[in-house]
């Protein structure tokens, strides 16, 4: 914009707030929320070229073009999810915004790390141009740990200092995502320790990743400097420890069971200015279509005991100072881009109107679809699979063996490493239905030939076929679990064919499926057809037997991530985490 433009707005604007002018849109009668007071009073607010001109009380504003009676409705600031991941709702940028934004969701700090697993910076700054596309507004942190553990798994991409510099050029960029890999922080491995050093010489900020890393390991982790966020504390004495430390704590909030409460968090605490409210991307597609996004979160917290001044706190103004945007968004105040929710009431934070930069985002937001490249819609490129490349060799002359389970908790980010007795066949170690004991196959899915692995998985009580999908975390390898090693591999081959998605086979036929060609992880379509799919599958998922609450949601998050305890199965072995290192699936 002309310097010349932007002085004529700044003057027109002070006409209006000083009620000299006609606003572009004045809201009346709202029950307006200060955040930086920690009040509500019924007010009129004014809205110019698409920034607060002015707030007043209520019948006192400005004329204007459009003038909006809220009839007691309460003011909040639009809506800032402190961390989440696109990918995790398996929509691109387009959808993704259609369905939030009407939530309340105005702005998202959001880190990429599954797109630049699959493709790198090139697939970053496709993802940043379909979401400049949206009226959406985007924080985008460019992930320093790609893959999570790279001495662990092998992803599609590998960031190194080099490429992480090269990734602050693409729009939108502007910190760095979650150090995930812990481990390699406290043991200072050589390039992520580059990566630190850069982040603190240029003053930009980390998010953190550290759950279950206390004491001195803590100290050491966020004593890097650049590292100020963590969103993976497992405990109420984990955060308040981090938050005596200086970090922002992240409460995370959506779809899952988490095991801190936030309200006895809040009343430990004197100040709260560091409290932090995500979703991590931890939000089902039904949740999404049904119960909200971040306005959901709000709901969880205020229901956990969190007093509702501080929950909007931690969904708005604490979020943009921490990430250094609290210039322009996260409060309803001159000066402020008019992003504003009206919402019933400070409980359940049910949305009635949401406006960004003053304008209308109707309930049925519709938005034109972006078209990818070839490159982006082929990236899974695996050889045929076939039950010979699922062996388990169990030791000679055994019927039966100890081996080590990967267990899944339901509604919950966690596994646990267990052992069980497993039957043996014919040399190899076989699934028992009756314990819940499923063999599971992770493979590097990109061609770089770094192979696969394959091990024992409980929770998805399947007592026949299978399901694969192309979306395990965090490196977006394919995975697979399932009852017989035949259907296993018609599961996996099927996801291949499609070049992207999860599939549920039975007896070698295909009887759900959910289509997410966009780097193998996404769909362009909109949460509400989305969830169709999704209850279709569930449903057939059930039929076979199954009883985890979201399969698909299990498998994309639980079995292939290195990066939280206990365990996890990458392209490589059998991981057990807080150890960080490989185990033996046979334990005998």
């Amino acid at each position: 914009m002309h310097l010349e433009e932007q002085m004529k707005k700044i003057s027109r604007r002070m006409d209006v707030a000083r009620k000299r002018g006609k606003a572009d849109l004045t809201i009346r009668n709202a029950r307006l929320v200060n955040v930086f007071l920690r009040t509500e009073e019924l007010s009129d607010v004014a809205v110019c070229d698409g920034i607060v001109a002015g707030t007043y009380p209520a019948g006192e504003g400005p004329e204007a073009e459009r003038e909006i009676d809220a009839a007691g409705l309460y003011m909040i600031p639009g809506l800032i999810d402190a961390h989440t991941h696109v990918e995790m709702a398996y929509v691109s940028a387009v959808p993704f915004a259609e369905g939030v934004l009407p939530w309340g969701t105005t702005t998202v700090v959001m880190d990429p790390h599954d797109t630049v697993n699959v493709m790198g910076n090139e697939g970053m700054a496709l993802l940043a141009d379909e979401f400049c596309k949206t009226p959406l507004k985007v924080v985008l942190m460019t992930p320093p740990c790609v893959p999570s553990a790279p001495a662990l798994e092998d992803a599609g991409f590998e960031v190194t200092l080099d490429s992480l510099k090269e990734s602050r050029n693409i729009p939108l960029v502007k910190g760095i995502a979650e150090t995930m890999d812990f481990g390699r922080v406290l043991a200072a491995e050589p390039e992520l320790l580059s990566i630190l050093a850069y982040g603190r010489e240029n003053e930009l900020l980390f998010d953190g990743h550290a759950p279950g890393v206390t004491g001195c390991d803590a100290m050491a982790y966020f004593g890097t400097g650049p590292i100020r966020t963590d969103h993976e504390s497992v405990t109420v004495d984990e955060m308040y420890e981090k938050y005596g430390m200086g970090v922002y704590v992240v409460i995370r909030r959506g779809s899952l069971a988490e095991p801190a409460s936030a309200g006895e968090l809040v009343k430990r605490l004197t100040d709260t200015s560091r409290l932090l409210l995500s979703t991590d991307g931890c939000i089902n597609v039904t949740d999404m279509v049904h119960r909200g996004h971040l306005n959901y979160a709000l709901r969880q917290i205020v229901a956990e005991g969190v007093d509702p001044m501080t929950a909007v706190q931690m969904a708005t103004i604490n979020v943009a100072r921490a990430h250094r945007i609290d210039h322009r968004v996260g409060a309803v105040a001159p000066g402020y881009e008019a992003d504003l929710v009206l919402v019933e009431d400070l409980k359940d934070f049910n949305t009635k109107m949401v406006f960004v930069d003053g304008k209308e985002i109707p309930r049925d937001l519709k938005l034109p679809r972006v078209t990818y490249p070839q490159k982006a819609l082929n990236s899974i490129s695996l050889p045929e699979l076939t039950p010979a490349d699922l062996k388990v060799s169990a030791p000679e002359g055994k019927d039966r063996v100890k081996v080590r389970v990967l267990t899944a908790i339901d509604q919950t980010v966690a596994t646990t490493l267990d052992e069980l007795v497993l039957p043996v066949k014919d040399g190899c170690v076989e699934s028992d239905t009756q314990q819940d004991a499923l063999k599971a196959v992770t493979l590097e899915r990109y061609g770089r030939g770094k192979g696969s692995s394959v091990g024992f998985v409980r929770g998805y009580d399947l007592k026949k076929g299978a399901i694969a999908g192309s979306i395990g975390q965090d490196t977006q390898n394919m995975i697979a679990v399932g009852v017989s090693d035949e259907d296993i591999c018609a599961a996996v081959n099927a996801v291949t064919e499609m070049q992207g998605g999860v599939v549920l086979v039975s007896e070698g036929k295909v009887i759900a499926k959910i289509a997410m060609p966009i780097f193998g992880i996404m769909s362009d379509k909109s949460f509400a057809d989305l969830e169709e799919d999704f209850q279709a599958l569930q449903k057939a998922y059930e039929q076979l037997g199954g009883t985890l609450s979201d399969a698909v949601f299990t498998l994309s998050l639980l079995l292939t991530l290195v990066v939280i305890p206990d365990g996890g199965l990458s392209n490589r072995g059998l991981v057990d985490v807080m150890k960080g290192c490989f185990v033996d699936v046979v334990a005998e």
